[in-house]
């Protein structure tokens, strides 16, 4: 999926955490939004990866595009460091992450970005670099920018009205 779209989906996810816990709404959706867009920090081509380059190349050339860092370990370990700073903050950042490596599991693109590494994302990894998914979606493609992300942003801004 595009970043403008893991960022729909991280909303979402911000949203309904941030509902629970009010006093830490901000903290709550900025760790969503930052976690939906953090595992394509393996790519330069990325929201974040243009801003943070020389970090995504040296990821890019070690794990690849949808790599390690769209795994359950990568997963696991930045919800662990985060949660030791807050636990609301971190689940809220897991759970930005997790939007993003299920919609990269049932997305799948063309090109050289993806012709390594394929469809769906490696959850095993390390232990494999099978990847688990569906090729559902095209990346970039008109279910996405059509129907999914003008869906889920309305969505997204529908739950936040409320909290208002």
């Amino acid at each position: 999926m595009m970043g403008r779209t893991h960022l729909a989906l991280g909303a979402v996810a911000g949203v309904h955490l941030a509902a629970a816990t009010p006093r830490l709404g901000l903290p709550i959706m900025a760790a969503a939004l930052i976690g939906a867009i953090l595992p394509d920090v393996d790519t330069p081509y990325s929201k974040l990866g243009r801003r943070l380059w020389p970090l995504s190349r040296i990821i890019l050339m070690t794990f690849g595009h949808r790599g390690g860092t769209h795994s359950a370990v990568f997963l696991i370990l930045a919800t662990a460091a985060m949660w030791f700073v807050s636990p609301p903050v971190g689940l809220a950042f897991g759970a930005g992450i997790a939007t993003h490596l299920a919609a990269d599991a049932v997305s799948f693109g063309h090109g050289t970005r993806f012709t390594a590494r394929g469809a769906g994302v490696p959850l095993l990894w390390p232990l494999s670099e099978r990847k688990a998914g569906l090729r559902l979606v095209k990346v970039n493609g008109a279910l996405e920018n059509l129907v999914i992300l003008p869906w889920v942003t309305l969505y997204a801004v529908q739950l936040g009205w409320r909290l208002v």
